[in-house]
Formats: structure tokens, C-alpha cells, sequence
């Protein structure tokens, strides 16, 4: 159960239980009833998703990805999952990814080339000692968007990862198109892939640290274009699931920071009170609304919907929210308890205080 100043979760998780191995074995590493069960469970559960990916037979994989009960339960799969397709011998390639997170603005639509500075790359990871085995990399040409990142399914990848030659036939297969960006802002997130050998993971899912200004400016040089506002803020380089998963997470983030601050300013020039009402909507969504408190005021409502992947941890996103407000001097706040439905709007701050909820930024409030 949710706290109730936390937002409730509205992931629509199948009810009906589904007959399948790896399902069982997740269920045992998401609620063990030991120590020694949950290891069992764990390696008993790489152990049939390796055999699945080497048979190239695996549907049983999909379905249960799918049919996954709870977030619990989707983690342990996902970490599973993770932990096959890394490199387990000197042979085999170990793939990865460095996210990027572009926040764009331009008066009229245009291509990005996504050309991926290598050279610029391998050199400023070689000054940092801990991100130093990625500088010997084999980085690809061309950067990835996220959705053709998604597109590439785990056998995949693990036949991608078998020796060197299976690398790069993957690699040069792999589609390399260029990033439309709209007119007006927008928030992209884009991959720079590479893969190397097994010591390599030394450098993978650690904190940038002293990189993180040196990486940003590497790509702000290599990217930037004609007629285009960019900031490029650079992940850290991760194993290719958890780089899928950050760079995501991070894309909602910052396109939510850059809505609220376009709302929130808008509404301050006709009403010196911002109101804002959270909520989660039923369908697996967060919903965050802007208007001014006083209806006399009121604006056309600014939304932004959240969609709920099933790693998202929802008091993170909330409290990242609560922190964006407290910076934007905002303390107008409604959560609301309950769910509203796929189709209804969320009410504006005037009705959304007649309902049950609290402010939680002082949480016990009614």
C-alpha cells in the first residue's frame, strides 16, 4: 500500500495468474521466503532465460516480461535479463550505452545529425581513471535514438555479444538515422553504443562525477547546429537495460522540468498564485496540472501526463516534483488519494481542493 501522500499506483498488472518458469522464479526473488531460496531462484532464473536466448527460443521470455504481476516481480526479470547478456568470458563482447539527454528549441522544424564524436569521446574518458576502459572501446558512427534502441530485442543482443565478428555485424546493421526535432522545445533522449571486451564493465552504472562537465561539453560541440538551442546533459555509461531505463526516466524528468517551467511562468504574468493538482490516472499515468488558484484567473489547464514504465518508482518521480516546486517557489499543491479514470481530466486546484487529498509538501494536511 501506498502512503497517502504518496500518489497511487495505476499500472494495469494482469490479475490472472500465467503458468510460466521464469514467472515463478521472479515471484521467489521478489518475496523469498529465505536467503538461500532467493539465491536459488535467481540462479535458476538466468540459467532458463540463457538457455532460452541460446536456443533463440524465446517467447516463453516475452510473455512473461508482459505478464509480470507487479514491479517486484518485472525487476527481478529485467536484472535477470541484464545479467545474461553480459559478457561472461574473455571471447565475449561487452556491450553498453552512454545516454544523452538533449533539450531542444528551435523556431522551425529540422534534422539533427546524429554523427557520435568518438574520438572526442575516448579522450575525455581517458582523464578519469575509473572511466578509463571505455576510451579502448569500439564506439559506433552513428548515435541511436531511443526508439530504434528499443526496437533491438534481447536475442539480439545476445548474439551480438557472442565474439568480436558478431559485434560488428550487429553494429553495421543496426539502423543510423538522424533526429527529427519539432518546432518549438522538445526533449530527445539519444545513445552512444559501444562494446569492448569483459574488463571493460569495471567502468559501467558509476557516478560521472568530475566527467560529467567535460562529457557535457564534448557533446554541445559535437552537436550543435544551425538555428538550433541545444544543452546536452550526458548520463553516465551503463550496461545497455539499465542505460534504457535511466535515459527514459531522464527524458520524462527533463521534458517535465521544462513544461513546468513554461506553465508556471505563463500563468504568473495574469495571476500572482500558481495552483497545481497531482494525480494518478488510471491506465498507469501520473498527471501534473497548472493553473492559477483563484478562478477568476483561470487559464486554459497545462498538463503533463507521465506514463509509468513498470521500473518507475513513483515517490521518486514525486518527490523530484515536490523538489522542482519548492525551487519554484510554488506551495499551491493538491495531491489527490484517488485515482481518476483513463478518460476523465484532471480537475483544475479550485476543485481539486474540495477533494480528498493533502498538500504534500506539509503532508497530514487534509
Amino acid at each position: 500500500m501506498n502512503a497517502p501522500h504518496i500518489l497511487p499506483d495505476t499500472r494495469p498488472y494482469p490479475t490472472d495468474p500465467v503458468k510460466n518458469e521464469l514467472l515463478l522464479y521472479a515471484g521467489q526473488i521478489a518475496h523469498p521466503t529465505s536467503g538461500a531460496q532467493r539465491k536459488l531462484a535467481e540462479e535458476s532464473l538466468q540459467a532458463a532465460i540463457y538457455n532460452m536466448l541460446q536456443q533463440n527460443h524465446y517467447l516463453g521470455l516475452s510473455v512473461a516480461m508482459s505478464m509480470a504481476p507487479n514491479a517486484e516481480s518485472y525487476k527481478a526479470l529485467l536484472g535477470a535479463l541484464e545479467q545474461t547478456l553480459q559478457a561472461k568470458t574473455d571471447d565475449e563482447m561487452q556491450w553498453f550505452a552512454l545516454p544523452v539527454v538533449l533539450v531542444a528549441g528551435c523556431n522551425q522544424a529540422l534534422t539533427l545529425p546524429l554523427d557520435a564524436p568518438s574520438v572526442e569521446l575516448a579522450a575525455c574518458l581517458a582523464n578519469y581513471p575509473s572511466l578509463r576502459p571505455l576510451a579502448q572501446a569500439a564506439w559506433l558512427p552513428k548515435l541511436v535514438r531511443a526508439e530504434d534502441l528499443a526496437a533491438v530485442n534481447a536475442g539480439q543482443w545476445f548474439a551480438a555479444k557472442q565474439n568480436t565478428e558478431a559485434a560488428a555485424a550487429f553494429a553495421a546493421a543496426l539502423p543510423s538515422a538522424d533526429l527529427a526535432v519539432p518546432e518549438g522545445q522538445s526533449v530527445h533522449v539519444v545513445f552512444a553504443l559501444g562494446y569492448g571486451s569483459k574488463t571493460l564493465q569495471t567502468a559501467l552504472n558509476l557516478n560521472l562525477r568530475d566527467a560529467a562537465l567535460p562529457l557535457m561539453q564534448v557533446w554541445q560541440q559535437a552537436l550543435a547546429t544551425p538555428n538550433l538551442t541545444l544543452f546536452a546533459n550526458p548520463l553516465s555509461p551503463a550496461t545497455l537495460l539499465n542505460a534504457i531505463t535511466e535515459g527514459s526516466h531522464m527524458r520524462l524528468r527533463m521534458a517535465l522540468d521544462v513544461f513546468t517551467a513554461n506553465a508556471i511562468r505563463a500563468i504568473r504574468l495574469q495571476s500572482p498564485r500558481v495552483g497545481v493538482v497531482m494525480a494518478a490516472q488510471q491506465g498507469g499515468s501520473l498527471l501534473f496540472g497548472f493553473n492559477a488558484t483563484d478562478s477568476q484567473f483561470e487559464l486554459e489547464p497545462q498538463v503533463f501526463a507521465w506514463p509509468l514504465s513498470p521500473l518507475e518508482r513513483i515517490e521518486v518521480v514525486q518527490q523530484n516534483f515536490l523538489d522542482l516546486m519548492v525551487e519554484c517557489q510554488v506551495e499551491n499543491i493538491r495531491l489527490l488519494y484517488d485515482p481518476i479514470l483513463e478518460q476523465e481530466e484532471l480537475p483544475n486546484y479550485a476543485a481539486a481542493v474540495k477533494m480528498p487529498g493533502c498538500n504534500p509538501l506539509f503532508a497530514g494536511n487534509a
